[in-house]
């Protein structure tokens, strides 16, 4: 990341971090645009070279985690896109997560709990969410081929999309009676209920 990239990204995340004060203090219907601007110490033109919406700027989130899983497609062969595969590149994203710096942490995290808490981010999560999960399914989709293919695609990004929204929420529930909460920890724990779902129904 050159110079000016690193200073986007500097912007990027003072708007998001005003962003997420606001909507904390105000609730989100209550908190504009402008507010968010003045807070970042930036005008709202330059809110809007970063950002499409308030919504945007708010649901952040980790930028990398959906990178990763690109990257990894990138190149795939049809017989290494398994969920086994899919939990693994999870479980190592989630890893990195617990080991950025402790602000990052803590902005993914107060993400999560605003989501949680206002029934209009959580539309508009779901809705972000919905967006990734069918890019994704057309990209193993691709990978698979065959006259299945789709169907099977949707069940596999689906079914490790909605296991690591839930490790997430879990985190972001946890960390708030402990710092200390480890995300690898939390999703093992949903990996092996996924198990005993598949496998007999009962928790």
């Amino acid at each position: 990341m050159d110079l000016r990239e690193r200073r986007r990204e500097a912007t990027r995340v003072e708007i998001t971090d005003a962003a997420l004060t606001l909507v904390e203090r105000h609730g989100f219907s209550a908190t504009t645009v402008e507010d968010i601007a003045r807070e970042a110490g930036v005008s709202p033109s330059t809110f809007f070279r970063h950002y499409a919406t308030k919504e945007d700027s708010v649901l952040r989130g980790d930028t990398l985690f959906e990178a990763e899983i690109d990257g990894w497609l990138t190149g795939a062969a049809a017989e290494d896109v398994t969920l086994a595969a899919l939990e693994d590149l999870s479980r190592r994203s989630f890893a990195r997560l617990a080991s950025e710096p402790a602000d990052v942490r803590a902005r993914l995290l107060r993400t999560r709990r605003l989501v949680a808490a206002d029934a209009h981010l959580r539309s508009a999560a779901f809705a972000a969410d919905a967006m990734a999960m069918c890019r994704l399914t057309d990209r193993v989709a691709d990978i698979l081929g065959g006259t299945d293919a789709r169907r099977y695609a949707r069940l596999l990004v689906e079914v490790a999309g909605t296991t690591a929204r839930v490790v997430f929420d879990a985190w972001a529930e946890a960390a708030e009676t402990d710092p200390r909460a480890d995300p690898v920890t939390l999703y093992d724990g949903a990996t092996a209920d996924l198990r005993r779902l598949v496998t007999d129904g009962r928790p």
